[in-house]
């Protein structure tokens, strides 16, 4: 029964992955707003009533796609640790890389964002929403607590999500102006203000 159980996972884990793909390929092609659900449908070869089992709209499909980019950098985490030498500059690294990718899709990151954003007002203790970031950063915090790099009185989980909430802030006010101000210094006051405090002594 296990094993059923594992087979039926895995054909759901491919055909969800299989839907993401013809849909980034579809919105690349022909641009979101124009690529109806109908149509991601007929191209990943499935009905219209198990798509939206698996995603309700079209931003849903988008954020599936950012979070396994998430997932991809997960292994990245020890060679972080190794290259970097304190949390600060760990978490600039990983703010700044993101960046990079999101000037290359800003179309899609910026519905990400927008999607995450609302979904997480709407449901803000359902942890199927969240871009799978935050656990990123949860695990960058807390190992900064380990070596003590920053303070221990407070749960990692508690600053991931408020270091998430001013990143993804930031993010999404530049994404409406990006003549506002330059991204990556703006990131890195975020950075600096969440490590060091607004206090002055």
């Amino acid at each position: 029964m296990i094993i059923d159980i594992s087979r039926r996972e895995r054909k759901k884990e491919a055909l969800r992955l299989q839907i993401v793909q013809t849909a980034m390929a579809l919105f690349r092609a022909q641009g979101f707003a124009q690529t109806r659900m109908e149509k991601i449908a007929d191209e990943s070869d499935i009905a219209k009533a198990t798509l939206y089992k698996y995603f309700p709209v079209k931003e849903a499909i988008i954020a599936a796609y950012w979070k396994d980019k998430v997932q991809q950098k997960e292994d990245l985490l020890p060679s972080l640790f190794e290259k970097f030498p304190n949390t600060n500059k760990r978490l600039q690294a990983v703010f700044l890389s993101a960046v990079q990718q999101f000037k290359q899709e800003p179309e899609f990151a910026r519905i990400q964002f927008s999607y995450q954003f609302l979904e997480i007002a709407k449901q803000p203790d359902n942890q199927s929403q969240r871009s799978g970031f935050e656990s990123f950063l949860d695990v960058i915090l807390a190992h900064g607590q380990q070596e003590g790099d920053i303070r221990r009185d407070i749960a990692s989980s508690m600053m991931a999500n408020q270091l998430l909430f001013l990143f993804t802030s930031t993010c999404l006010l530049w994404f409406s102006n990006t003549q506002l101000f330059p991204i990556e210094e703006r990131l890195q006051q975020v950075i600096n203000l969440f490590i060091e405090g607004a206090s002055h002594e």
